[in-house]
């Protein structure tokens, strides 16, 4: 659904910077005279090297080298490039005695398609649900927007290229989509919803050109004609309007709910992060979050991934689920959020970058969202990095230092160039090149998944936990969609179920060993 090596030196200790000078003769006071011929050379190579070094302010001592700016936050900040995954007990396994109830209670932490699309299966079923999510500016995990005008442009806006740019609220029409870029659909299941997301203009076909980008080359060839699907006003706007569907719309509810509204079978709560949930015998899974309980539910899932889902579930009574969840790899990907002064002299709107060590897609929002801008000139790109870039310019994601987005910014714009005149030819200082007047960066520090068990959804009916997401099949909009329905109707189908021989048939995905995906893209399925 969505785009996301250093150089080591030897370990070879070097002798002869070890090695204790010999002794040529007996010494006096003032040295042998080898000593003295030695000291006498020193003394004329350094006074070479003192006229040659570029004249000092007075006072000033030996010029610092300057650090850089990756490597200075990561001391500043205590931060490591690291993903620690502890082992989980299995002797902590949960296993209610009583059947899951008619009208059951499920918690859903994550409010991403998957999530979304879980909470509102699961109110067609009958069965009521409350979706945690931390997004601040509004729910939808990786479909995720951001525009000029609104608070999640506000902060952060100065152009960080060490030349003047403008703030956004002087820029009109500035809108990005900086994770999920388009999507492709096969799934029958899913091409309903779609379609009725087009009936009602809530999504439209991209038919502007779309291909692959050689950067070594600056070859551009199209990609075989499908239809490609974008959320019209940017995706969070499909986000939002799937939230309201579940949130608001009428309709039967099925299954033993009597018919009752929509409405009153699915809960919101947004920004709220859930770091702790615990069994309570008898009642059910209660979740901790903001200092405060978030209420006690018959059923867990999980609909997001990465760190916080492994401290979250890790300690809990779902041991297996925990282990999947710390098997999968995923990766980190820096997202550039870009406006020039005038329109790239390029001949696509979208572009998986090849042969790139720091870019992997670029895309044209103002062309792909059909945007009008003021100054009417600008265009609005969004770029990619790879995974190697997102790796070896990783820092805490919360609070990226400003040297630090300068630095990124300025390497994926340069490298965006180079890739659309070819890497390898020195005609790119003299291309014609419209002037960045706005940039906000963003890392995704888990971003893509690298590896898949390859089911729908993880569910583990004794202790009712379990897990939705795009990572489970791919890193697709389409696989997270049609992951929490499933999940959904496992949940549904677990109702008045109790003992090994019944559970069995909804356990699914524990056992399913990962496998690397699509090897050679970086970027996974991260636009569709």
């Amino acid at each position: 659904m969505h785009t996301f090596g250093t150089a080591g030196l030897s370990s070879q200790p070097q002798q002869h910077f070890n090695r204790k000078p010999e002794i040529l003769g007996k010494p006096n006071r003032h040295g042998t005279m080898a000593d003295n011929a030695s000291r006498q050379q020193q003394r004329q190579q350094q006074q070479q090297q003192q006229q040659q070094r570029p004249e000092r302010k007075q006072g000033s001592s030996r010029a610092p080298i300057p650090m850089d700016p990756v490597d200075k936050a990561r001391r500043q900040m205590g931060y490591r490039n690291s993903w620690h995954r502890k082992d989980v007990d299995l002797a902590s396994q949960v296993r209610w005695p009583e059947p899951l109830a008619p009208n059951p209670s499920v918690a859903i932490i994550g409010g991403g398609m998957s999530g979304l699309m879980c909470a509102q299966e699961l109110a067609r079923l009958g069965i009521k649900s409350t979706v945690f999510d931390t997004g601040k500016h509004g729910v939808g995990g990786r479909m995720a927007t951001r525009a000029g005008g609104e608070a999640s442009l506000r902060s952060g806006t100065a152009c960080s290229l060490r030349q003047p740019g403008k703030p956004a609220d002087q820029l009109g029409g500035l809108r990005f989509d900086h994770a999920a870029q388009f999507f492709t659909v096969t799934d029958p299941l899913f091409q309903a919803h779609v379609d009725r997301w087009l009936a009602a203009g809530a999504v439209q076909l991209w038919e502007g050109p779309v291909g692959s980008l050689h950067a070594p080359s600056g070859a551009f060839r199209l990609l075989p004609p499908q239809p490609r699907y974008v959320a019209s006003g940017g995706m969070r706007a499909l986000a939002q309007r799937l939230a309201e569907e579940v949130a608001q719309e009428g309709g039967g509810g099925g299954g033993g709910a009597g018919g009752r509204r929509r409405e009153a079978l699915v809960e919101i709560r947004r920004p709220v992060w859930v770091g702790k949930m615990q069994a309570v015998e008898g009642r059910g899974w209660e979740l901790q979050g903001e200092g405060r309980s978030q209420g006690v539910y018959d059923a867990v899932v999980i609909a997001h991934n990465g760190k916080c889902a492994n401290r979250l579930v890790g300690p809990t009574g779902a041991p297996l689920v925990a282990q999947q969840l710390m098997r999968l790899r995923l990766n980190a990907v820096w997202a550039l959020m870009v406006a020039f002064d005038g329109p790239l002299p390029v001949p696509f709107e979208g572009a998986f970058v090849q042969g790139s060590s720091v870019l992997s897609w670029a895309a044209n929002n103002t062309a792909k969202l059909g945007l009008r801008h003021t100054p009417e000139s600008l265009q609005c790109w969004t770029l990619f990095s790879t995974n190697a870039f997102g790796q070896a310019n990783k820092v805490p994601q919360e609070a990226i230092p400003a040297d630090v987005a300068d630095k990124v910014a300025t390497e994926m714009l340069q490298a965006l160039k180079e890739s659309c005149v070819g890497s390898g030819s020195s005609s790119s200082s003299s291309l014609q090149w419209p002037r960045p007047v706005f940039t906000r960066v963003q890392l995704w520090g888990a971003a893509l998944p690298l590896n898949s068990p390859g089911v729908p959804c993880i569910l583990d009916p004794d202790s009712r936990v379990g897990v939705c997401g795009d990572w489970l099949s791919g890193g697709s909009l389409q696989a997270a969609a049609v992951s929490g329905i499933t999940i959904a109707r496992r949940i549904a189908g677990l109702r008045g179920q109790c003992g090994a021989e019944q559970l069995a048939p909804f356990r699914l995905g524990l056992e399913q060993p990962f496998t690397p995906l699509r090897g050679g893209c970086d970027i996974g399925e991260f636009p569709k």
